[in-house]
């Protein structure tokens, strides 16, 4: 295996579920996430060769997934969500898992970028990495983190009530 072979290989297995799970924050469906994240993955193999080295790979590829899932939200923004599609792929019947399955709906209500800041949060990047990816200060992603997680605690205690 050639060394850019070895290098996207190795940015795949690291980051594929990242990914995956930043497209599903996005699109409240496993199968589209699923989608958004091989489109990623394939656009940055195509394009591996026009890597500028301005930011980190991994950086650049959280951006072309970005720029997926958006470009996929404007495509279908016309057509409603439909809460019960978004429930039952959720539902999971483990009772362990309910307040993943919370957190995930908490999320869902969150603006865009807001959804993007906190799961690249969850999926460990750090406040540099985040900022790189946003084009924004750290310190700004660290504001933005903890507003977020306030509106989290609050969308999560009203699911609580209900």
């Amino acid at each position: 295996m050639d060394n850019i072979s070895e290098e996207f290989s190795s940015i795949y297995l690291e980051y594929s579920s990242k990914i995956k799970s930043l497209c599903f924050g996005y699109t409240n469906s496993i199968d589209e996430a699923d989608d958004l994240s091989q489109e990623t993955f394939l656009s940055a193999w195509k394009h591996w060769d026009k890597f500028n080295g301005q930011s980190s790979r991994t950086t650049w590829i959280y951006r072309i997934a970005i720029n997926k899932c958006l470009t996929h939200i404007k495509k279908n923004e016309s057509k409603a969500i439909d809460i019960k599609e978004i429930e039952k792929e959720l539902a999971i019947n483990d009772e362990k898992n309910e307040n993943i399955n919370l957190l995930y709906k908490a999320i869902n209500k969150l603006e865009n970028i807001d959804r993007l800041i906190i799961t690249m949060f969850l999926d460990e990047l750090s406040y540099k990495q985040i900022a790189e990816v946003l084009g924004i200060r750290e310190n700004s992603v660290a504001v933005r983190i903890h507003r977020i997680k306030l509106k989290l605690t609050e969308i999560f205690n009203n699911y609580e009530k209900i």
